[in-house]
């Protein structure tokens, strides 16, 4: 095991306390409810907004339980909700939570229906902070300190795998590689909640409070039956870490599953509804405060190709973010 992987954790621990993350009460006005979505490409959104299909976001709202997302012909922004994502490519993002902040502007993810959901659901205001990159496995970079790092066959053959492209590559290299994305998530939300006021111009000073955590992601580590069959160990993991690093104990936690592609899903698409989503329902079942929503009968049209991304469903998108944020006040309202 590297000292390097323990000590970065340990010392983003160090900062992540619920002193410096979660205690900023002025006592002057409700605090901001403070949500973060995780995951890999799926929590990023590739939900179209126009395809002129069935599925794409114009036809989903056009159906009763998403009506709300049009007001007289327009796209509703919601100056209730803030939203906050630092992308792997391209600028950062923080705005009033609106459409179009999927993996690019014509896309939307689970974000627009959860927000929208949550800021109903609260009178103070909302922060929704996404730290989401494609193509990310639970057991590599967002794999939690708990899980600690592979055995050392597991870490020489990913080494040797890499000299063929990097010769110069190190034992070090592979080995930074884990838990690389879960370090940056709890560095961004640090960054975020530490400078409102720059982010946000509208804070008052009111305070923040983390209230609830979305996570969305699995399609990597099915491409992998090493990863995949260790998962809910690692979610499990994952939970009781992040909780012990935001200093928030039984922070409410929510799994949206990995249903893309349906019940009669095939290849990878059909693998996590054998591997990845059992585990996921078992790990959110170990913990109090935490639920595992089903999706997989979200995919109920598929206007794209793209079967790793709902078939670029914004249709599928809002069913997530809408199930999840119903899971969520479930847990917040103490019926779960």
């Amino acid at each position: 095991m590297t000292r390097v992987f323990f000590y970065i954790t340990a010392t983003l621990a160090a900062l992540c306390t619920p002193h410096s993350i979660l205690a900023q009460d002025t006592g002057s006005k409700a605090k901001i409810k403070v949500f973060i979505l995780a995951g890999q490409s799926n929590m990023q959104g590739h939900g179209r907004i126009s395809m002129n299909k069935d599925g794409d976001l114009d036809y989903a709202a056009a159906q009763q339980q998403f009506a709300y997302l049009k007001r007289d012909g327009e796209w509703v922004e919601r100056k209730d909700v803030w939203y906050f994502h630092k992308p792997g490519r391209g600028s950062v993002i923080k705005c009033n939570l609106r459409v179009g902040l999927g993996a690019n502007a014509k896309s939307i993810g689970p974000e627009l229906t959860f927000g929208h959901l949550l800021g109903e659901h609260y009178k103070s205001q909302v922060l929704l902070i996404k730290t989401a990159w494609g193509g990310q496995a639970l057991a590599a970079t967002f794999r939690p300190p708990s899980s600690k790092l592979p055995e050392h066959a597991t870490l020489q053959a990913m080494l040797a795998k890499k000299k063929k492209k990097n010769p110069n590559a190190s034992l070090d290299d592979i080995k930074q590689q884990f838990g690389l994305r879960y370090r940056s998530m709890l560095e961004e939300v640090q960054m975020v909640l530490g400078n409102l006021k720059k982010h946000f111009p509208s804070y008052r000073g009111q305070g923040y409070e983390i209230v609830g955590f979305l996570w969305h992601q699995g399609w990597n580590d099915a491409c992998s039956k090493n990863f995949a069959k260790e998962y809910e160990a690692n979610m499990s993991n994952f939970i009781v870490d992040l909780r012990k690093d935001l200093g928030v104990k039984n922070l409410p936690f929510v799994i949206a599953t990995s249903g893309m592609g349906g019940p009669k899903a095939s290849g990878v698409a059909g693998f996590l509804g054998k591997s990845i989503e059992p585990q996921q329902i078992a790990a959110a079942a170990r913990h109090n405060r935490c639920t595992a929503v089903p999706t997989r009968h979200f995919q109920i049209h598929k206007p794209g190709r793209q079967k790793s991304h709902w078939h670029n469903s914004a249709e599928s998108y809002c069913l997530v973010g809408d199930a999840s944020a119903q899971a969520m006040i479930k847990i917040l309202v103490g019926k779960k």
